[in-house]
Protein backbone atom coordinates (compact mmCIF):
# COMPACT_ATOMS: atom_id res chain seq x y z
CA UNK A 1 0.00 0.00 0.00
CA UNK A 2 3.01 2.28 0.33
CA UNK A 3 3.46 2.54 -3.44
CA UNK A 4 -0.27 3.08 -3.99
CA UNK A 5 -0.06 6.20 -1.82
CA UNK A 6 3.32 7.50 -3.01
CA UNK A 7 1.77 10.90 -3.80
CA UNK A 8 1.50 11.48 -0.04
CA UNK A 9 5.30 11.34 0.35
CA UNK A 10 6.63 14.80 1.38
CA UNK A 11 3.28 16.35 0.46
CA UNK A 12 2.28 19.15 2.89
CA UNK A 13 -1.34 18.74 1.76
CA UNK A 14 -1.47 15.59 3.94
CA UNK A 15 -0.05 17.33 7.02
CA UNK A 16 2.05 15.39 9.51
CA UNK A 17 1.32 12.09 7.76
CA UNK A 18 2.66 13.34 4.43
CA UNK A 19 5.64 15.20 5.84
CA UNK A 20 6.82 12.82 8.56
CA UNK A 21 5.00 9.47 8.80
CA UNK A 22 5.13 8.49 5.12
CA UNK A 23 8.82 9.42 4.66
CA UNK A 24 9.69 7.49 7.83
CA UNK A 25 7.89 4.35 6.65
CA UNK A 26 9.29 4.70 3.15
CA UNK A 27 12.93 5.06 4.16
CA UNK A 28 13.07 2.90 7.28
CA UNK A 29 10.43 0.23 6.82
CA UNK A 30 10.37 -0.20 3.06
CA UNK A 31 14.03 0.41 2.19
CA UNK A 32 15.44 -0.64 5.56
CA UNK A 33 15.85 -4.35 4.74
CA UNK A 34 17.89 -3.46 1.65
CA UNK A 35 20.24 -1.25 3.66
CA UNK A 36 20.53 -3.77 6.50
CA UNK A 37 21.21 -6.75 4.23
CA UNK A 38 23.74 -4.72 2.25
CA UNK A 39 25.39 -3.77 5.53
CA UNK A 40 25.73 -7.43 6.56
CA UNK A 41 27.27 -8.33 3.20
CA UNK A 42 29.70 -5.39 3.18
CA UNK A 43 30.64 -6.08 6.81
CA UNK A 44 31.53 -9.73 6.23
CA UNK A 45 33.24 -9.12 2.87
CA UNK A 46 35.32 -6.30 4.41
CA UNK A 47 36.29 -8.51 7.31
CA UNK A 48 37.07 -11.49 5.07
CA UNK A 49 39.37 -9.49 2.78
CA UNK A 50 41.04 -7.70 5.74
CA UNK A 51 39.74 -4.30 4.71
CA UNK A 52 38.84 -3.79 8.36
CA UNK A 53 40.69 -5.31 11.28
CA UNK A 54 39.23 -8.14 13.30
CA UNK A 55 39.22 -5.95 16.43
CA UNK A 56 37.29 -3.18 14.68
CA UNK A 57 34.84 -5.69 13.19
CA UNK A 58 34.27 -7.24 16.61
CA UNK A 59 33.68 -3.88 18.30
CA UNK A 60 31.40 -2.73 15.48
CA UNK A 61 29.37 -5.93 15.69
CA UNK A 62 29.16 -5.59 19.47
CA UNK A 63 27.99 -1.98 19.14
CA UNK A 64 25.27 -3.00 16.68
CA UNK A 65 24.09 -5.79 18.97
CA UNK A 66 24.12 -3.56 22.06
CA UNK A 67 22.14 -0.90 20.17
CA UNK A 68 19.51 -3.49 19.22
CA UNK A 69 19.29 -4.71 22.81
CA UNK A 70 19.02 -1.18 24.22
CA UNK A 71 16.26 -0.24 21.77
CA UNK A 72 14.26 -3.40 22.53
CA UNK A 73 14.67 -3.07 26.28
CA UNK A 74 13.88 0.64 26.14
CA UNK A 75 10.62 -0.06 24.36
CA UNK A 76 9.75 -2.70 26.97
CA UNK A 77 10.46 -0.27 29.81
CA UNK A 78 8.36 2.47 28.18
CA UNK A 79 5.49 0.04 27.59
CA UNK A 80 5.61 -1.14 31.19
CA UNK A 81 5.71 2.41 32.55
CA UNK A 82 2.78 3.39 30.33
CA UNK A 83 0.46 0.39 30.51
CA UNK A 84 1.56 -1.86 33.40
CA UNK A 85 0.75 -5.03 31.45
CA UNK A 86 3.05 -7.45 33.22
CA UNK A 87 1.97 -8.22 36.79
CA UNK A 88 5.10 -10.18 37.72
CA UNK A 89 8.75 -9.16 37.51
CA UNK A 90 9.44 -12.62 36.08
CA UNK A 91 7.48 -11.69 32.95
CA UNK A 92 9.70 -8.66 32.36
CA UNK A 93 12.84 -10.71 32.95
CA UNK A 94 11.70 -13.20 30.30
CA UNK A 95 10.97 -10.36 27.86
CA UNK A 96 14.39 -8.83 28.56
CA UNK A 97 15.97 -12.21 27.81
CA UNK A 98 14.11 -12.32 24.49
CA UNK A 99 15.25 -8.74 23.78
CA UNK A 100 18.83 -10.02 24.02
CA UNK A 101 18.25 -13.27 22.10
CA UNK A 102 16.42 -11.65 19.18
CA UNK A 103 19.69 -10.04 18.08
CA UNK A 104 21.32 -13.39 17.38
CA UNK A 105 19.64 -14.94 14.35
CA UNK A 106 16.03 -13.79 14.51
CA UNK A 107 16.75 -10.18 13.53
CA UNK A 108 18.83 -11.33 10.56
CA UNK A 109 16.18 -13.86 9.51
CA UNK A 110 13.49 -11.18 9.78
CA UNK A 111 15.61 -8.89 7.59
CA UNK A 112 15.89 -11.67 5.01
CA UNK A 113 12.10 -12.22 5.01
CA UNK A 114 11.45 -8.49 4.62
CA UNK A 115 13.97 -8.29 1.76
CA UNK A 116 12.35 -11.28 0.00
CA UNK A 117 8.94 -9.64 0.38
CA UNK A 118 10.28 -6.41 -1.12
CA UNK A 119 11.90 -8.35 -3.97
CA UNK A 120 8.70 -10.32 -4.62
CA UNK A 121 6.78 -7.05 -4.82
CA UNK A 122 9.29 -5.53 -7.25
CA UNK A 123 9.19 -8.69 -9.41
CA UNK A 124 5.38 -8.63 -9.41
CA UNK A 125 4.76 -11.86 -7.49
CA UNK A 126 1.26 -11.57 -6.11
CA UNK A 127 0.56 -15.00 -4.64
CA UNK A 128 2.04 -17.74 -2.51
CA UNK A 129 2.29 -20.24 -5.32
CA UNK A 130 0.52 -23.57 -5.62
CA UNK A 131 -0.38 -25.10 -2.28
CA UNK A 132 -0.79 -28.86 -2.21
CA UNK A 133 -3.05 -30.52 0.31
CA UNK A 134 -1.46 -33.34 2.21
CA UNK A 135 -4.11 -34.31 4.73
CA UNK A 136 -3.89 -36.92 7.43
CA UNK A 137 -3.25 -40.56 6.72
CA UNK A 138 -4.84 -43.35 8.71
CA UNK A 139 -2.48 -45.25 10.98
CA UNK A 140 -2.26 -48.94 10.06
CA UNK A 141 -2.34 -51.34 12.99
Amino acid sequence: TMLFNIKMLFNPKYGIVGLFAMPFFFFFEMLGPIAELTGYIVFFVSWYFNIVSFTFALFFLAAAIVLGIVLSMGSLVLEELSFRRYPKVRHLVILFAYAVLENFGYRQLNTWWRFRGFLDHILGKKGWGKMERKGFQAVKE
